[in-house]
């Protein structure tokens, strides 16, 4: 009786997004090497002389759809396949799995696969046989889905600076928060600071308590009223650290580090940081008070011990971006580099000046950049409106027909949902940033004295080329063992074109952290103001 093998073309792993430990992980990978020893060598039932004898014109293909799946435990995945011939599929798994097979022709249907749950890896025996008596039997791994490429488990840091005021700490405004994506917020008031942090546990959210501006005159001069906040605050899940200060002199580094050392003397958590927000590098000199704003970061970072670097800068202006920006996130990521601290940055999300008004655009630029250069915490500036800003998502002033402001105002602007429309975009790719390594920081299309040009060099085997049209962003995150190439369109008010070139198998992530196999080959992208495309290549 004649026999050829049906082989797999393209896919042939199923993925499973449930949790996994590192047994898993290995069990995993020994099943994918078994599969590929299986497709390149004999299969069960199938002698080893009639497989390899079988010419290319005669044999038959069973084809699995190319996307990538994923399936949470105890829930089911239907798996498309084709035949070049009529066959019967027959299948079975072991290790609590379940699979049916749901034909919709004689040469197509689906398999539907069903985790247990809890999951492990396991494997599913496909079989197809014809009329004939042609058979084949090919093996998938049931394989476990690492939860950092799950993007629901894992979200970044972001953070609503100058949040609520006193009327405004109610579990109202407090979901609007949750809703929008903020997992953080600051804390400026000292008469319900109880109050918001009890609210912001119950709604998922951390809070800096602010000890200094208006906080400050309140604290200072009176130690025992700071010791008996501090010993009440630290006691609050909800608690994320403290602000003692904001764009410091190197001539204040004395009273800063007494007011930190103090702080932590009175809460040693390493959990509750002491925040020190730095100037961008476009300060002064005279603002910086050291002549290199490289100096001035690690400066504060090494003389006040500090455990997370912060500074502020509003990059976009109308018809130009702050050419200093690069400067600023090439020093602090030095620092942080070099002290192995986190740290965090700003993005402006309100009309302030003679910046440009908060648009997608304008945000994807601003903390797309920031993640690119390995930020924890995108921090957005400001979440309701000061005195010195407008068109913040939370409006809580207006003028009057007179001239004069109108304070009581409590409304929610397009910004707030621009806002949210960016940070669904940015938590959806948490797995790839949050707790991310940033192993190297490059650019295209323009000549920058603090970030390389991209070479040929800088690109991992599984890419051969990488184009854009206009200046671009390009780093290289590893996270929980995956690694990722991030292109960063740096203009917020123009679209561009990126041709990457593949020599082996790379997916393509979205806005919705959901995969696309990019097979080898050549493929064009059209990217948008500010945008990004992430490839996961190992």
């Amino acid at each position: 009786m004649k026999r050829i093998l049906y082989t797999f073309s393209a896919c042939a792993t199923l993925i499973v997004a449930v949790s996994c430990n590192k047994e898993e992980k290995l069990k995993a990978e020994q099943l994918q090497q078994e599969l590929e020893q299986l497709q390149n060598g004999d299969l069960p039932g199938v002698p080893a002389s009639s497989a390899k004898a079988v010419p290319a014109d005669q044999q038959f293909f069973f084809t699995f759809d190319k996307s990538r799946y994923g399936v949470d435990a105890g829930a089911t995945v239907s798996v498309p396949y084709t035949l070049q011939e009529a066959a019967t599929v027959t299948v079975a798994v072991k290790e609590g799995w379940s699979a049916v097979v749901k034909a919709s022709s004689p040469t197509g249907g689906t398999i539907e696969v069903t985790a247990p749950d809890p999951a492990s890896p396991a494997e599913l025996v496909a079989m197809a046989a014809t009329e004939d008596g042609l058979q084949a039997a090919v093996i998938l791994p049931l394989m476990v889905r690492d939860p950092y490429t799950d993007a629901t488990r894992t979200t970044v840091g972001a953070l609503a600076y100058y949040c609520l005021d006193t009327r405004l700490a109610t579990d109202y405004h407090f979901q609007k928060l949750a809703e929008c994506g903020m997992n953080m917020i600051t804390i400026e008031e000292v008469n319900n600071w109880e109050t918001q942090l009890t609210l912001a546990e119950k709604y998922g959210i951390k809070g800096v308590l602010f000890v200094n501006g208006s906080a400050g005159d309140y604290y200072r001069g009176n130690p025992a009223r700071l010791e008996q906040t501090i010993a009440k605050a630290k006691t609050y899940p909800a608690l994320a650290g403290y602000q003692i200060c904001d764009e410091p002199s190197t001539e204040d580094i004395a009273q800063i580090k007494y007011e930190k050392d103090a702080i932590e003397s009175l809460d040693p958590n390493p959990g509750h940081p002491v925040y020190v927000n730095l100037h961008p590098s476009s300060a002064s000199k005279s603002s910086l008070g050291v002549e290199d704003y490289f100096e001035y970061v690690e400066t504060f970072v090494s003389e006040c011990n500090l455990q997370l670097i912060t500074f502020d800068q509003y990059p976009v202006y109308q018809g130009y971006i702050d050419p200093t920006w690069s400067r600023s996130l090439a020093a602090v990521r030095e620092s942080a580099l070099r002290h192995g601290i986190p740290f965090w940055a700003f993005a402006c999300s309100c009309r302030e000046w003679n910046r440009v008004d908060p648009t997608l655009e304008t945000l994807r630029l601003q903390c797309n950049t920031n993640l690119a250069y390995g930020a924890q915490v995108n921090q957005f500036f400001v979440y309701r409106s000061t005195s010195g800003t407008d068109l913040a998502p939370l409006q809580t002033w207006e003028y009057n027909p007179d001239g004069t402001r109108r304070w009581d105002v409590a409304k929610y602007t397009a910004a707030y949902d621009v806002l949210k429309a960016y940070c669904t975009e940015m938590h959806n790719l948490g797995y790839v940033f949050a707790g991310g390594d940033v192993k190297c920081v490059r650019k295209t299309h323009i000549l920058d004295a603090w970030v390389e040009n991209l070479n040929v060099k800088d690109l991992p085997s599984q890419i051969a080329g990488l184009n854009t049209s206009l200046e671009a962003i390009v780093s290289f995150v590893e996270n929980n063992g995956n690694e990722y190439m991030v292109v960063v369109n740096s203009l917020w008010n123009y679209i561009q074109r990126v041709v990457i070139d593949l020599n082996e198998v790379v997916y393509l992530i979205d806005h919705n952290g959901q995969f696309t196999e990019l097979q080898p080959g050549q493929f064009q992208f059209t990217l948008g103001g500010g945008d990004m495309l992430v490839f996961k290549y190992r």
